[in-house]
């Protein structure tokens, strides 16, 4: 049976920090069921005191924070301390570490509400860019794209272009299809980072027959024939190698590990141009 853990996040911010960390941290326990409470944009002391009453009524409490006021972080921190909660703070320590290192002192007063807006308007413009950009759709305007994947069809490329845009990449994404050419002006996105995806054959086929299957089209054959992947394939590739596009093998990744390498290339060519 699994052991319940009452997490509660709190923080000053949107609270996604603070959760991608307590989520990467409770995936190393299998025997543990993390109930996840969410405390954002927390601003005084009347906030914390109200989760603090929360807290009060449940079991195995675990606090993690990202509040970098420091009045309030020890507020916080001193609460939980006499309440016997186990108490983290993810920023405190790296702002602390930075500060000495760098012999410089943290701002007091930062208008992180405006750099939030900033940030989340961005990305959403991200997200719409990519999902009008989806498989091909509206080209007129790609040379906009940050980012442009190219793959045969279930190669991923629409669910690692959404990942991409919301860590704020404007991502468009087109299919080869064997036998047609290649319908974007090349010269439109010389300046853009593209990438080729690719998958072993074995891998696409198995994909592409549960794809059929959940559309109930079984007897679509040239879609799932190992003659035809295979050419697929190694048209693809040959097309990426000829244009000189980095290729990317997404067989034994995640997207989350597609899309980090992606950002590698991305930040690597953006250093070249800078």
């Amino acid at each position: 049976m699994k052991k319940i853990l009452n997490l509660h996040l709190v923080s000053d911010s949107t609270g996604e920090t603070v959760a991608s960390v307590a989520r990467a941290a409770v995936q190393h326990f299998n025997s543990i069921d993390a109930m996840e409470n969410v405390w954002s944009l927390i601003q005084d002391k009347q906030q914390i005191d109200k989760i603090l009453g929360l807290i009060k009524k449940d079991e195995h409490n675990f606090v993690i924070c990202t509040i970098t006021n420091d009045e309030l972080r020890n507020y916080l921190k001193e609460s939980c301390r006499t309440l016997k909660v186990p108490y983290v703070a993810i920023l405190s320590h790296i702002i602390r570490e930075i500060s000495s290192y760098l012999n410089v002192k943290k701002d007091s007063f930062l208008n992180l509400h405006n750099s939030l807006s900033d940030d989340y308007y961005e990305r959403m413009d991200a997200i719409n860019y990519t999902i009008n950009h989806d498989d091909g759709q509206n080209i007129y305007d790609i040379d906009e794209a940050d980012i442009v994947l190219v793959g045969v069809s279930r190669t991923s490329k629409s669910p690692t272009g959404i990942y991409l845009a919301y860590r704020g990449y404007k991502v468009a994404n087109l299919p080869f299809v064997d036998g047609v050419p290649f319908y974007v002006d090349l010269k439109k996105i010389k300046n853009t980072l593209v990438i080729g995806l690719t998958i072993d054959i074995d891998r696409l086929i198995q994909i592409r027959k549960n794809r059929l299957i959940s559309i109930k089209d079984v007897n679509n054959k040239q879609y799932i024939g190992t003659e035809q992947v295979e050419k697929e394939i190694l048209e693809a590739e040959a097309f990426f190698s000829k244009n000189k596009w980095p290729i990317i093998d997404v067989t034994q990744r995640s997207i989350e590990e597609t899309a980090a390498i992606i950002m590698q290339y991305f930040h690597k060519m953006q250093k070249m141009t800078d």
